[in-house]
Parts: structure tokens; sequence; C-alpha cells
């Protein structure tokens, strides 16, 4: 009885941290990684034989200056192994609190993967690093 009733206070003591901590995970406003950047969006689609890379992230004003943002497009091959796609491979340079754009490039048959790293500066503190990788089937 002693040992069940240890374990039933373990498993509360337990449950109850876990659950404070998703809790504040989820709260709007709270940030675990950007100083600069309230977020990042990254779509990669392949519709019609092109694969579409979309890119943009969301800054604070009076904090977020500018960005860098690199896109790179890869071929899955040997089941395991990735190639970069001839062409596609671009590096925006972004000033401002916001920014969107969109690359695209023919693709044959295959499944791909697009990598992204934005690195957004500001007055938060040091720049932002945040990668993204998406895959998607032709």
């Amino acid at each position: 009885m002693k040992k069940m009733f240890i374990n039933f206070i373990c498993f509360i003591v337990i449950f109850s941290c876990v659950s404070t901590t998703v809790f504040a995970l989820d709260e709007p406003g709270i940030s675990t990684y950007a100083n600069n950047t309230a977020s990042t969006n990254t779509v990669f689609v392949i519709i019609d034989g092109v694969a579409y890379a979309t890119i943009s992230y969301n800054g604070y004003d009076g904090i977020t200056t500018n960005a860098v943002i690199t896109t790179k497009i890869q071929k899955k091959f040997l089941l395991f192994f990735w190639q970069d796609v001839d062409g596609a491979y671009w590096t925006d340079y972004a000033s401002g609190v916001y920014y969107s754009n969109s690359h695209s490039i023919s693709v044959s048959s295959g499944t791909y993967r697009v990598q992204v790293e934005y690195t957004i500066y500001g007055s938060g503190g040091e720049a932002d690093v945040i990668t993204d990788e998406i895959e998607a089937k032709k």
C-alpha cells in the first residue's frame, strides 16, 4: 500500500512538471529561440513538375533590421543521400521588419527537399539563425 501511494505521488509530481512546461511553451508571445524574429515560414511544394519554395519572416517593429536567407533544393538518390539541384541555390538579402519571396525551378520525378537558413539581425541581441527543411515528392 505504501509503495502504491509513493508511486501515485511521483506520478502526480512528474505530470504537473510536464504540464507546466508544455503550457509555458504554448503561451503566446514566448519565443524559445528568437531575439529579432517573431516568426519564419517556409512552404515547399511541387506542382506540374515545378518546385516552389516560398520563404518569409515577420520581425518586430523597432528591433528587426535585416536578414540573409539562403535557400537550397536537393534531390534524394540511393534512398539515403541528397544531391544539390543545379541552379537551385538562392541567397536573399532583406531589410525591414517583414519579407516574403518565392523561388521556383523545374524538376523531374523523385523526392526533393528544401533547406532554408534564416539569419535575422536586429537590436534584440545576437542574430537569430533559424533553419527549416521540408520534403516533397513529384
